[in-house]
């Protein structure tokens, strides 16, 4: 049986309370251990089909209990009508808004404020974390992983491992990667970074798929040219959506245990 509780904060960026899904490791009432936090964004895709923006989550729960490796605790941050606000500290580029309609973007700050500031401290206040920088991750796909990267980079002494499942860069990739060329990026930070050959955001033109190719295979250059050593990359054939997540999650919990 699924051990998640919801818990609500509030957040700057709307007036109604955030919803965060945590998931409790098994056993995790009848012991006194401390466990590893894994932080991550879009929490309604993460644990039920039912609450899934595409009717399939990541299924994260049993993919813990399936490798035997669920000695963690993840908090999953719901999203909302501002994700795409919320998700980047930059405005969209023009080109986005043949997507989205209207411009976007430039509440990233806000957001990753409230995550290592609202978010970190309430969890590490009620349950058991081990809450020091060794065991302390982010990750998020799409959206989710283009603002885990910005939120991991600015707040280098807080999250050790960055999970980047299908960088969706796009969004601004000049001012991302402006940012990264211009930060201070530490080499210890572990980077998971998986990207499908078939994904796309926008049918109807049939280029995306390299262009999220290469938001990724740019991330890898970067990282590489400041020194970043331990950097897990995966090219899967696999589209953008949480079927695919689900299948490379299980590859990143592998890689944070050292089993791959």
């Amino acid at each position: 049986m699924k051990n998640i509780q919801l818990l609500q904060l509030p957040i700057l960026t709307s007036n109604q309370p955030r919803t965060l899904r945590v998931l409790l490791p098994e056993g995790y009432e009848n012991s006194n251990q401390k466990y590893p936090v894994l932080y991550m964004h879009d929490g309604q895709n993460l644990f039920e089909d039912e609450t899934s923006y595409g009717g399939h989550s990541w299924g994260i729960d049993e993919t813990l209990k399936d490798l035997k490796l669920d000695q963690m605790i993840v908090v999953g941050i719901d999203n909302s009508e501002l994700r795409l606000f919320e998700y980047s500290p930059w405005k969209s580029v023009p080109e986005v808004k043949k997507i989205t309609a209207i411009d976007t973007g430039g509440l990233g700050d806000v957001y990753a404020d409230f995550v290592v500031n609202q978010v970190k401290p309430y969890i590490d206040q009620i349950y058991r974390t081990l809450a020091d920088y060794e065991h302390t991750m982010i990750a998020g796909s799409s959206m989710g992983a283009y603002i885990s990267t910005y939120i991991g980079v600015k707040y280098p002494n807080v999250f050790s491992v960055i999970g980047v499942f299908s960088l969706a860069s796009w969004f601004n990739e000049p001012d991302f990667l402006n940012f990264l060329e211009s930060a201070d990026i530490d080499s210890d930070q572990r980077y998971f970074i998986s990207i499908g050959k078939k994904e796309s955001s926008d049918e109807s033109n049939p280029s995306f798929s390299e262009i999220y190719l290469n938001n990724s295979r740019n991330l890898k250059s970067l990282l590489e040219s400041k020194n970043v050593s331990d950097i897990f990359y995966i090219e899967t054939d696999d589209k953008h959506n949480e079927l695919a997540w689900r299948k490379v999650f299980k590859e990143f919990v592998l890689w944070i245990n050292k089993k791959v």
